[in-house]
């Protein structure tokens, strides 16, 4: 016969209080010294900028549906280049091999 073990659940621990969240550091904002607000920029813009400040050079994808608006910026974008695919999983299997070959970050923009 075999014998079952017992599973004893660990005590629950005390939770947290509520307003512990709000005094999250990860939640504070993080500027750089002296940076401008960002006021009037769009989310898409603000995508394609972060792609530019960390370096990315190239991106594939296909634009359509809810990425659409980020192509905007990014055609404008004279740091980032853009590789149009036939096919959202194309694309995302060259972001792959692009950094596997260059040691860089792949970036796929797909919907």
């Amino acid at each position: 016969m075999s014998q079952l073990s017992t599973f004893a659940a660990p005590a629950p621990e005390a939770a947290p209080p509520e307003d512990a969240a709000l005094e999250s550091p990860a939640l504070e904002a993080v500027s750089p010294e002296g940076a401008a607000p960002a006021a009037g920029v769009t989310g898409a813009e603000a995508l394609i900028r972060s792609l530019e400040e960390v370096g990315v050079d190239t991106v594939f994808g296909i634009p359509g549906g809810a990425i659409l608006p980020a192509y905007d910026p990014l055609m404008d974008s004279t740091e980032v280049r853009h590789i149009l695919v036939r096919h959202e999983q194309g694309a995302g299997h060259a972001a792959t091999g692009y950094a596997q070959a260059t040691g860089r970050v792949g970036v796929c923009m797909a919907t």
